[in-house]
Protein backbone atom coordinates (compact mmCIF):
# COMPACT_ATOMS: atom_id res chain seq x y z
CA UNK A 1 0.00 0.00 0.00
CA UNK A 2 3.01 2.23 0.57
CA UNK A 3 4.44 1.45 -2.67
CA UNK A 4 1.08 2.49 -4.25
CA UNK A 5 0.62 5.91 -2.36
CA UNK A 6 4.40 6.49 -3.17
CA UNK A 7 4.31 5.89 -7.25
CA UNK A 8 1.35 8.21 -7.15
CA UNK A 9 2.75 11.14 -5.68
CA UNK A 10 5.76 10.44 -7.67
CA UNK A 11 3.22 10.39 -11.06
CA UNK A 12 1.77 13.13 -9.56
CA UNK A 13 4.66 15.03 -9.42
CA UNK A 14 5.24 13.96 -13.27
CA UNK A 15 1.95 15.37 -14.27
CA UNK A 16 2.22 18.68 -12.20
CA UNK A 17 5.91 19.69 -14.06
CA UNK A 18 4.51 18.76 -17.29
CA UNK A 19 1.27 21.37 -16.77
CA UNK A 20 3.63 24.63 -17.54
CA UNK A 21 2.86 27.63 -19.18
CA UNK A 22 3.35 27.47 -22.81
CA UNK A 23 4.77 31.02 -24.58
CA UNK A 24 4.11 31.50 -27.74
CA UNK A 25 6.42 34.28 -29.24
CA UNK A 26 6.83 36.17 -32.41
CA UNK A 27 9.10 38.00 -33.93
CA UNK A 28 8.75 41.76 -33.97
CA UNK A 29 8.87 43.68 -37.20
CA UNK A 30 11.57 46.34 -36.39
CA UNK A 31 9.62 49.02 -36.62
CA UNK A 32 7.67 48.17 -33.82
CA UNK A 33 10.98 47.71 -31.78
CA UNK A 34 11.57 51.28 -32.09
CA UNK A 35 8.26 52.56 -31.50
CA UNK A 36 7.64 50.40 -28.58
CA UNK A 37 10.86 51.89 -27.33
CA UNK A 38 10.44 55.55 -28.01
CA UNK A 39 6.80 55.09 -26.22
CA UNK A 40 8.44 53.40 -22.62
CA UNK A 41 11.15 56.40 -23.23
CA UNK A 42 9.71 59.24 -23.66
CA UNK A 43 6.04 58.72 -20.87
CA UNK A 44 9.03 58.38 -18.39
CA UNK A 45 9.59 61.98 -16.67
CA UNK A 46 6.30 63.83 -19.28
CA UNK A 47 3.37 65.84 -17.92
CA UNK A 48 0.74 63.46 -16.56
CA UNK A 49 -2.51 63.21 -17.54
CA UNK A 50 -5.29 65.52 -16.61
CA UNK A 51 -8.82 65.11 -16.05
CA UNK A 52 -9.57 67.91 -18.37
CA UNK A 53 -7.04 66.57 -21.02
CA UNK A 54 -8.91 63.14 -20.25
CA UNK A 55 -12.77 64.75 -21.30
CA UNK A 56 -11.02 66.51 -24.35
CA UNK A 57 -10.02 62.49 -26.06
CA UNK A 58 -12.90 61.67 -28.03
CA UNK A 59 -12.98 58.51 -30.01
CA UNK A 60 -12.11 58.59 -33.35
CA UNK A 61 -8.74 60.80 -32.84
CA UNK A 62 -5.55 59.68 -34.49
CA UNK A 63 -2.80 58.80 -31.90
CA UNK A 64 -1.04 62.14 -32.77
CA UNK A 65 -4.00 64.02 -31.52
CA UNK A 66 -4.04 62.35 -28.22
CA UNK A 67 -0.19 63.31 -27.84
CA UNK A 68 -0.79 66.58 -28.99
CA UNK A 69 -3.81 67.33 -26.00
CA UNK A 70 -1.69 64.82 -23.26
CA UNK A 71 1.80 66.51 -23.92
CA UNK A 72 2.74 62.67 -23.84
CA UNK A 73 3.21 59.77 -25.76
CA UNK A 74 2.23 57.05 -22.94
CA UNK A 75 3.78 53.48 -22.73
CA UNK A 76 2.48 50.67 -25.08
CA UNK A 77 1.01 48.22 -22.38
CA UNK A 78 -0.60 45.99 -25.33
CA UNK A 79 -0.23 45.53 -28.86
CA UNK A 80 -1.91 42.76 -31.15
CA UNK A 81 -0.99 42.61 -35.10
CA UNK A 82 0.92 44.02 -37.56
CA UNK A 83 1.72 47.81 -38.00
CA UNK A 84 -0.30 48.78 -41.43
CA UNK A 85 -2.94 46.16 -40.72
CA UNK A 86 -6.61 47.06 -40.71
CA UNK A 87 -7.13 45.70 -37.80
CA UNK A 88 -3.35 46.37 -35.54
CA UNK A 89 -4.47 47.33 -32.04
CA UNK A 90 -2.42 49.08 -29.85
CA UNK A 91 -3.24 50.33 -25.96
CA UNK A 92 -1.10 53.04 -24.38
CA UNK A 93 -1.49 53.77 -20.48
CA UNK A 94 -0.66 57.13 -19.57
CA UNK A 95 -0.06 58.37 -15.75
CA UNK A 96 -2.81 60.52 -14.35
CA UNK A 97 -3.13 62.97 -12.26
CA UNK A 98 -4.63 61.45 -8.78
CA UNK A 99 -4.48 61.91 -5.29
CA UNK A 100 -1.52 60.57 -3.13
CA UNK A 101 -2.84 57.46 -2.23
CA UNK A 102 -4.04 56.53 -5.76
CA UNK A 103 -2.42 55.21 -9.00
CA UNK A 104 -4.00 57.31 -11.70
CA UNK A 105 -3.87 56.00 -15.14
CA UNK A 106 -5.81 56.43 -18.45
CA UNK A 107 -5.70 53.41 -20.84
CA UNK A 108 -6.23 54.30 -24.65
CA UNK A 109 -6.66 52.01 -27.23
CA UNK A 110 -6.12 52.37 -31.26
CA UNK A 111 -7.34 50.09 -33.95
CA UNK A 112 -6.26 50.88 -37.44
CA UNK A 113 -5.00 54.27 -36.28
CA UNK A 114 -7.91 55.91 -34.12
CA UNK A 115 -9.06 55.45 -31.17
CA UNK A 116 -11.29 53.23 -30.19
CA UNK A 117 -11.62 53.14 -26.14
CA UNK A 118 -10.97 54.90 -23.54
CA UNK A 119 -10.79 54.32 -19.76
CA UNK A 120 -9.36 55.84 -16.85
CA UNK A 121 -8.65 54.92 -12.47
CA UNK A 122 -8.32 57.69 -10.25
CA UNK A 123 -7.93 60.59 -12.35
CA UNK A 124 -9.03 63.45 -10.20
CA UNK A 125 -10.69 66.79 -11.11
CA UNK A 126 -8.35 69.00 -8.66
CA UNK A 127 -10.77 72.53 -8.28
CA UNK A 128 -9.02 75.16 -9.62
Amino acid sequence: MQTISYLLSIGLIFVLLGCGTTIATRETPKSTLSMKATAHYSSMNLPKMSMDEFEQIKNGMTYKQVTEIVGSTGEIVAETGNPGDKFYTVTYQYKGEGRMWTNANAQLMFQGGRLTTKTQSGIYKFPK
